[in-house]
This record gives structure tokens, C-alpha cells and sequence, in this order.
């Protein structure tokens, strides 16, 4: 038997002989049979068949030529090279280099701009933003041979190394975040294709529903700025391409042309860096190249990705009847109707670590890492799948891959885990607004709707970016960012009282006289918290009550409501320390949240095992916070010269990425005790390497895990295997921002250091990826 593949495209349109003459762009939708004019007919590919020659006068090209100079206006071209265009402001972009002999912008010298030089009837620099689809920030690396504008606008204004697009790393998601700064759960734009459950319909980027404006959240920067802000996106996918990017360009241009008050927002542009060329080309012509600033970014990355590397759940055991797959590079499965059985709990189990050579992780979405922020929102699926690299999954093997594998039609893709280093994409910001020859750190892309509000002389609206910590993009930030009051300081520690607490120790007699010895914690604690707290106390923004504790070999800030610590603080010097060997037999074990393997002393030993430092942990969960502390810490003070750490518990039962309240953390007890779901550490050291934290005169370097506290270690399929064989690559998997931490627990870190606030900013909203050089 052969078996034969057939795609069939089913259109409702059928009548496509219609004219588009006095009906470009109409704002009413033209019904099938029909044809139309709205600017979407190329997506639905419904168009009349002279749409391009009435609406995007296509017939004279978008570029001048020799012959073209001097021409005779003809209206039915897209741009003019006649000798009246410059006035009229519609000339093609290369009139002057071409017709006149001018140089082209590319031709010129980088040249710092003090200040913008625009010309009358402009209330500010325009904004410009360009969006490219789909940009691996690795492409820059074939140089200004392949991108010579782009190089340029690199090279003269501001970049970073990358930026990282926030999850997942899909075009909607990604575009919607850059203009409203929030994370996807937030602005409920939760991927390219999603179902709303209380609105019981489907989001897709071929459907009419995307257009509703209930499925989009937040306030984004252009509503502010209708006058000012020009977004454009350049989508590679040619079945989406709607109006081309030079005609695109033109309008653009067009549009400065015009008195401030009529200058519009809001298109598209498709194509890369001779399109850039052509708009500064445009800018130049029309003495703007010193006016407008420029953002060019791109949505996302890209990833070698092919049919045959699929994961199909049919393979699985599951009832696949019962549930609905979004497949891809981001899988998430829900239940197939509200009446069908479905236990999202028993469907991760069931494809938990099933394979040997699995590739993907089955999560609930709260378990899944915090730094994805990709749980709050009931458009997201309760099971998801976070996919290796490289790889999707579907729900069964489709008839066309069956006979011929080709026949899948794509052989890159994006979604995947946004700190992979190929969904890493570009920013570059250039204009007088910018600063010259500025390289910045590495961003998460929710950080961008700050800077073009500060760019438009507008107020941000709420959202997940920091602003200010993008000020060093800026040549004259407008915002200065101040640190946040401390709502709650420590109580004084009352004296001690003559209680003996009995810890399930039989001690010598030396040992035991150390141990009655109390510390209060007025004495040494100026030189304690230099030591253990060497970028200061951290500060508590809510109202609670808690004690700040300091001992020899650490500190820290222990809670009266939860009876244990919010944080502890200890620093590591390069020289690896010994545990000290006494005579003391432990009955029991307490779960301490700073091992006693740190202590210098037996007496600091003892400190290290007071009630103080306890914290509730899984067994399961203790063997990966006692090889974080027992060998990476130790490795990485070694590695940096000197460590500095501070840790403590996350509640977040609501999975909302926001410190639970007293009242939420009360309703999950274990008989009296709390359960975090998670544990913080927060790793700081000097930037330059020969020098300690005592010495640091620079940046610092910050690695920050916000590990799961789960009853089991299930998410590393090889977690029976001796911790050095899986533990570090779970904490890579959880690597988070110091931002992150402090959302989750209402604390304020680096409260006391030489940087200037804007770069301690910078530092916390930095994530170490652990991934190769993008």
C-alpha cells in the first residue's frame, strides 16, 4: 500500500478579480466571496489582484535609478526621484546619493551627537522601534560584510552583547513585552497560539480573535505616545508578509514629514539591514539622522530544529483522547473539554524520566523555574513541557513525516528556554538620546519599556522592568532611581535568659563550658556585619517582626512569625576551612540553612546548630542544599577569590513570583511548622579577580539560585546517582536574579556598596545563564 500526502488549502475567498482602486486600506472587511483591501488580506491571503499595484504602487520599485532621475512624476509610484520630491517629502531614500551625488549615511564617520538637532516642529526626538523576527544575537558575529548598517548603528550608538527575550521565546509574547515591560503571565499574551477559558475561545495568529483587544493586557507605549513612537516588526515569514518593508520605510518617513500633531504609529517593517540603510539613508535626506533615535532589537532568537527530533506523547501511555497538546518547541497540555477527567499531577508523573534519552521535563506550571514567570495566568496550561533545545513535541507521528521526513517544512525554530544561548537576540539604540560607543550588560528585554518611556517624556504604567536600570544606555537619564525605604528594622535582642536548650548532644566537659557561653549580639557585631554583611543589612519592605542574630561565622535576620531566618549572611575566604572535630556525638540532625561544615571553631560549630538556624527540609531536598554548600560553594570561593552569600526561605504558594503574605504562609502549615516552597542563594564576589570582597574597588559578580523545596528530586532523572552527577545542573536550571529573590521575599539587597545605585540595579537584574558565549 502507498501512502500519499495531500495539503489542501481551503480558501473562502474565491473572487480575487475585484479592484482595490479607491478602497486602500479600507477599514471595513470586504465578506468572502470578495476580495479586500484591509491592510491583514495578504495574511488571509484574500486580496484583490491589484492590491499591490493600487495600494502598494509597486510599479516603480522603492529605490531610484539612474534613469529614473529627474523623472516626470508619476502618482502611481511609491516614492518619486523627480525634481520636486525633496520638497514634497516623498522621494525614494537614495535621490541624494544617487541623483545628486551626496554621500551616503553609511559612508559616514561615526559622530557623537551632544544634543538632538531636529528641525521646527518637532516637541521631541521621534522613536523609532525595529523589531526583527526571529534575530540570533550570533549573527552579528558575520561582521559588516553581511550587516554593514546594522554594524554601524552597533558600533556609533549603544549596544549589549545580547538580550534575552522573556518566555516563551515566540514572536507575540515577546513583541507584546518590549511594548508593555511585563512578562507574558502578566499581559496575558501567553503565546502565538493560546484558549481562554472563562472566554471559551482560541487565540491564533491566523484568526480573527487575536484583534480583540480583551486578550491584551497592560498599557502599552504606544497608546501614550501616538505622536511619537513609531513601532515596526520584520517578520521573515514570508506567508505573513502583508505590506513590503521598503513601502514600510517610505510611510515612516512620510509620516516625519508631517506637523508633530499628524505624525501616526503603529506598522510593520519586513526585511534587515538594507532596510536600515534605507531608513537612515531616508533620515539623512531629510536632516533627521541627528533627530531621531533608533531602537533596533529582535523578538527572539533562532534554533536549528527539524521534524525528526520529536517527542510524541502518543508513545507516552497517556490517554491522549482525554487531553489537548499546544505542540511545538513549548509544549502544554490541558484537559480536551471541562467535562473530560484530568489529573494534571498523575499526567507529569506519567511522564516523568519515562525514556532514557527523554527530551523534555514535564512540570505543573508552578513548578516550573521562577525565573521563567510562567504560572500566573490561566491561559497557561497546568502541565507543561519545557523542552530540550532542538526539539518539539506533538501529540503522534504525522502521515506526511512518515513517508518522507522533508516534508515537515521547517527546519529552524524558537520557544525554547529563553537562557539558551540561541534564542539570545540584539539590541542596539542609536540617536541623540544614546550614548556613543556604549556597550551595556546583558537585559532581559522587559527592561525596554522603561527606556522608551524616558525616551517620550512619558510615565511607565506598571510593570516587571527596574527602571533605572537601563540608565546607562541613556546620555541624560530623565529618571533617577531611589532606594526603597525600609518598612520594618530589626528588635533588640533581649538578654539571655539561664534556659539550657538541649539539642541531643553529649559533649566532653570543654566542649559543653564553650557552648553555655552566650553571645549577645552587641558584642562584635560592628565587625561581624563587615565581614558577613559586607554590602549591608538586608532590608525588610513589609511589616513583621524579627531579630538580627550575629555570630562568628555568620548572621542573620531571624523571623518571630515564622520562627526562622528571613536571610543568613556569611562569607567564605578563598582558604578552605576544615570542619573541627569533637568529641560530640549528634543524636539527632537538625536542618540548619548554613552548614556546620563552615565553622572555624567548636565554638562557632555550636552557633551554627541553635534553633536559629534551622529551617523545615525535605530529606530528599537536604541532599541538594548540603552539595550546594558543602562542595559548589566551596569551589566557587576558591574560583573568586573570597565569596559572599546570603540565604534564606521563599514562600510562594500562590505562584504569583510575590512574597505570600503572614496570612497565605499560615494557611500551608505542617501541623505548626512552615514549609517554604523554595530556598534562596545569593552569591557575591569581586568582579576583578585578584582582589577580595575586602579589596573590591569595582562591579561585582552575582550568581543567584532559587531552588524548589519539593518532597522529592524527580525533576533529575539520574537523582539516585551521587549528588556530583546531577545537583549542579539542576542549580543551573534554577539560576535566577537577585531581583527575583527580592520580589519573592520582601527584602532589599546591596544596600550598602561604592557603586552608583543605577549599576547596583543593573546587578540585580542580571541572570548568570550558565550558557556558552552567545
Amino acid at each position: 500500500i502507498t501512502e500519499v500526502c495531500v495539503c489542501v488549502c481551503v480558501c473562502l475567498w474565491s473572487d480575487f478579480s475585484g479592484s482595490c482602486k479607491g478602497r486602500c486600506f479600507e477599514l471595513k472587511e470586504a465578506e468572502p466571496p470578495s476580495c479586500r483591501c484591509d491592510n491583514l488580506c495578504k495574511t488571509y491571503l484574500s486580496c484583490c489582484s491589484d492590491f499591490d499595484e493600487q495600494c502598494l504602487k509597486t510599479a516603480g520599485g522603492f529605490e531610484c535609478s539612474r534613469e529614473r532621475c529627474g523623472e516626470i512624476r508619476n502618482e502611481d509610484y511609491a516614492c518619486h526621484c523627480s525634481d520636486d520630491c525633496l520638497l514634497r517629502g516623498d522621494c525614494c531614500t537614495n535621490y541624494r546619493p544617487l541623483c545628486k551625488g551626496d554621500s551616503s549615511w553609511l559612508e559616514g564617520d561615526c559622530e557623537e551627537i551632544q544634543s538632538p538637532e531636529c528641525p521646527a516642529g518637532f516637541v521631541r526626538p521621534p522613536l523609532i522601534v525595529l523589531s526583527l523576527d526571529g534575530f540570533r544575537a550570533s549573527y552579528m558575529k558575520k561582521g559588516k560584510s553581511v550587516f554593514p548598517n546594522i554594524h554601524k548603528l552597533r558600533s556609533c550608538g549603544t549596544h549589549a552583547p545580547h538580550m534575552r527575550p522573556v518566555y516563551p521565546s515566540k514572536t507575540f509574547p515577546n513583541l507584546y513585552t518590549l511594548a508593555t515591560g511585563l512578562y507574558p503571565e502578566s499581559h496575558g499574551i501567553v503565546c502565538n497560539s493560546m484558549y481562554d477559558p472563562v472566554f471559551k475561545a482560541h487565540f491564533r495568529l491566523r484568526g480573527r480573535e487575536k484583534l480583540n483587544h480583551r486578550w491584551w493586557g497592560g498599557q502599552p507605549v504606544s497608546h501614550d505616545s501616538a505622536h511619537t513612537c513609531l513601532l515596526a516588526n520584520h517578520r521573515r515569514d514570508a506567508v505573513h508578509k502583508v505590506i513590503p518593508l521598503e513601502r514600510r520605510i517610505l510611510t515612516i518617513l512620510q509620516w516625519l514629514h508631517l506637523p508633530d500633531e499628524e505624525r501616526c504609529l503603529d506598522n510593520t517593517l519586513r526585511k534587515i539591514d538594507n532596510i536600515i540603510g534605507q531608513l537612515m539613508n531616508g533620515l539623512k535626506q531629510m536632516n533627521l539622522h541627528r533627530c531621531v533615535n533608533v531602537i533596533l532589537v529582535g523578538d527572539h532568537g533562532m534554533e536549528e530544529s527539524h521534524c525528526e527530533r520529536t517527542e510524541y506523547l502518543g508513545s507516552y501511555g497517556l490517554n491522549v483522547d482525554a487531553i489537548t497538546l499546544i505542540p511545538g518547541s513549548s509544549g502544554r497540555i490541558g484537559p480536551k473539554s471541562a467535562s473530560t477527567p484530568y489529573d494534571p499531577k498523575e499526567i507529569v508523573s506519567n511522564l516523568t524520566c519515562k525514556m532514557p534519552n527523554q527530551h523534555f521535563k514535564p512540570y505543573l506550571k508552578q513548578h516550573l523555574p521562577k525565573r521563567l514567570h510562567y504560572a500566573n495566568n490561566r491561559r497557561i496550561e497546568d502541565v507543561h513541557l519545557l523542552m530540550d533545545r532542538k526539539w518539539h513535541v506533538a501529540m503522534w507521528v504525522s502521515l506526511c513525516v512518515c513517508v518522507s521526513p522533508a516534508t515537515c517544512g521547517f527546519f529552524g525554530d524558537h520557544g525554547f528556554d529563553n537562557k539558551i544561548s540561541s534564542m539570545q537576540t540584539i539590541f542596539l539604540g542609536f540617536g541623540p538620546s544614546f550614548n556613543f560607543k556604549t556597550e551595556v550588560p546583558v537585559f532581559e528585554n522587559i527592561e525596554l519599556y522603561n527606556v522608551m518611556c524616558d525616551l517620550l517624556g512619558l510615565t511607565p504604567a506598571p510593570n516587571n522592568g527596574t527602571h533605572g536600570s537601563l540608565n546607562g544606555v541613556l546620555r541624560s537619564p530623565p529618571y533617577t532611581p531611589t532606594q526603597p525605604e525600609e518598612v520594618t528594622s530589626p528588635t533588640p535582642l533581649a538578654p539571655p535568659t539561664e534556659v539550657t536548650h538541649d539539642l541531643g548532644c553529649n559533649c566532653d566537659d570543654e566542649v559543653s563550658d564553650t557552648h553555655t557561653h552566650t553571645h549577645a549580639c552587641s558584642l562584635q557585631v560592628s565587625g561581624l556585619n563587615v565581614t558577613h554583611l559586607p554590602f549591608g543589612r538586608p532590608a525588610v519592605l513589609f511589616q513583621t517582626s524579627y531579630t538580627q542574630l550575629c555570630h562568628s561565622d555568620y548572621c542573620s535576620g531571624y523571623s518571630h512569625v515564622i520562627n526562622m531566618p528571613l536571610w543568613s549572611a556569611f562569607t567564605l575566604t578563598a582558604q578552605v576551612r576544615r570542619p573541627v572535630t569533637t568529641r560530640c556525638v549528634p543524636l539527632s540532625k537538625s536542618d540548619v540553612l548554613i552548614s556546620v561544615d563552615f565553622s572555624a571553631t567548636a565554638e562557632s560549630r555550636h552557633e551554627a546548630s541553635l534553633i536559629t538556624n534551622t529551617v523545615p527540609m525535605y530529606p530528599a531536598f537536604k541532599r541538594v542544599w548540603s552539595f550546594l554548600q558543602r562542595d559548589v560553594l566551596r569551589r566557587y570561593s576558591l574560583e573568586n577569590n573570597g565569596i559572599n552569600v546570603i540565604m534564606g526561605p521563599i514562600f510562594d504558594h500562590d505562584h504569583n513570583g510575590l512574597r505570600d503574605t503572614e496570612e497565605k504562609i499560615k494557611e500551608h502549615t505542617l501541623g505548626s511548622v512552615f514549609i517554604p516552597t523554595h530556598f534562596y542563594s545569593i552569591i557575591s564576589s569581586c568582579e576583578t579577580l585578584n582582589q577580595t570582597l575586602d579589596e573590591c574597588d569595582g562591579d561585582l559578580r552575582v550568581t543567584c539560585f532559587i531552588l524548589p523545596h519539593r518532597a522529592d528530586n524527580s525533576e533529575s532523572c539520574n537523582n539516585w546517582e551521587d549528588e556530583s552527577r546531577w545537583v549542579e545542573d539542576l542549580l543551573k536550571l534554577h539560576t535566577a536574579r537577585v531581583r527575583d529573590v527580592e520580589l519573592l521575599t520582601g527584602l532589599d539587597f546591596y544596600r550598602s556598596t561604592a557603586l552608583p545605585y543605577t549599576r547596583v540595579l543593573a546587578l540585580k537584574t542580571h541572570m548568570r545563564t550558565f550558557e556558552d558565549d552567545v
